[in-house]
């Protein structure tokens, strides 16, 4: 018997609103053909220093998407914190 089918179980929440869901995962498909091509360079016939830069730009943007979502999430957690509180 599934969850949703016993009658003592939690009623499930989505943890995502849902204007926010399926966002997340979609790629810049420019970013992804960026990376393909500099990982195809790399493999052909090694990475110049032009390369390595591009490599570096297109990894601190991805790292800046990231920090700004744990911020997000981080901010939204302390709020229901203290609204708990």
């Amino acid at each position: 018997m599934s969850p949703k089918e016993r009658p003592d179980a939690p009623e499930q929440h989505a943890t995502i609103p849902a204007d926010e869901r399926g966002t997340r995962s979609l790629d810049n498909p420019v970013d992804t053909a960026r990376w393909l091509a500099l990982a195809d360079t790399a493999l052909s016939r090694g990475a110049s220093e032009e390369d390595v830069a591009e490599t570096e730009k297109l990894a601190r943007k991805e790292q800046a998407v990231i920090k700004r979502r744990i911020r997000r999430t981080a901010e939204k957690v302390n709020r229901q914190s203290k609204l708990k509180q």
